[in-house]
């Protein structure tokens, strides 16, 4: 991946994305807006593999979008800024303020409601929603299209292809509304992730609802790399979404938790 253009998918919002695999098992991902050279990059745990790929197609950085505060979601932020050469805004939620390392856009977003930040890319207003569970200050960012429809979400590590994220700082009731605020975007809006996990997750999943017949299909033409999944495809398939209550995704995350 990474390699050849096969793996940037075009959007609606006049964005290609191209998921960037970092560490063992994380994803960055490269915004390009088409028609220039304008670049952006979501969540760079490190250095060389997003600066590789702006590298590649001759891209400028103009901003970084950090999902949450954890260092393999920013760590390569810092290093990014360095080689660019230019001036790179840094985006995050205001309460992360501190924790991401060259912070200069202090997002207040709301919770349970997706509303514009002010910032455009690609022409188009980028929306924002706090989606605290993982982290307390976890934000997701929407691109949308002309329209301002959202096309595509960025949801770190509280929402992944089958799962959801751990619970560090925050409550099983707040993961349960995040998730739902996530899915109560259209059904077309694609997902894009910050974790290769879906194997694993949905291998749990069929333990839960064995029955599912939409997680069994979806087991069997997994590819090795998953992202964008989308809205509908969550609903589905992803027994911490259907979870119908907190209580419900408290036990389904504790036995993932033990899962093996």
């Amino acid at each position: 991946m990474g390699d050849t253009l096969r793996d940037v998918v075009p959007s609606a919002s006049n964005v290609q994305i191209e998921p960037i695999p970092c560490l063992a098992d994380n994803y960055a991902y490269v915004l390009r807006v088409a028609g220039t050279r304008d670049a952006y990059v979501v969540d760079p745990s490190e250095v060389d593999p997003p600066w590789a790929a702006l590298e590649r197609d001759g891209l400028q950085l103009r901003g970084i979008l950090a999902t949450h505060h954890h260092p393999d979601h920013v760590g390569g932020i810092e290093a990014l800024i360095a080689r660019s050469g230019a001036e790179v805004w840094v985006a995050g939620h205001a309460q992360d303020r501190g924790r991401i390392p060259a912070q200069t856009a202090f997002i207040d977003a709301p919770r349970e409601r997706f509303e514009p930040t002010g910032i455009t890319i690609g022409g188009c207003m980028l929306l924002a929603a706090h989606i605290p569970g993982h982290t307390r200050a976890a934000i997701a960012w929407v691109l949308t299209d002309v329209h301002r429809a959202p096309t595509d979400v960025f949801s770190g590590d509280t929402l992944f292809a089958g799962g959801c994220g751990r619970l560090f700082e925050g409550t099983p009731a707040q993961m349960h509304a995040s998730l739902q605020t996530l899915c109560s975007l259209p059904a077309s809006t694609r997902i894009w992730f910050g974790h290769e996990y879906t194997a694993t997750n949905l291998r749990f999943a069929a333990t839960i609802e064995p029955d599912n017949a939409a997680i069994s299909r979806r087991r069997a033409d997994l590819p090795a790399r998953t992202p964008p999944t989308t809205v509908a495809e969550e609903l589905a398939t992803n027994v911490f979404v259907r979870a119908r209550d907190s209580q419900t995704l408290a036990e389904r995350r504790a036995a993932k938790d033990a899962f093996r």
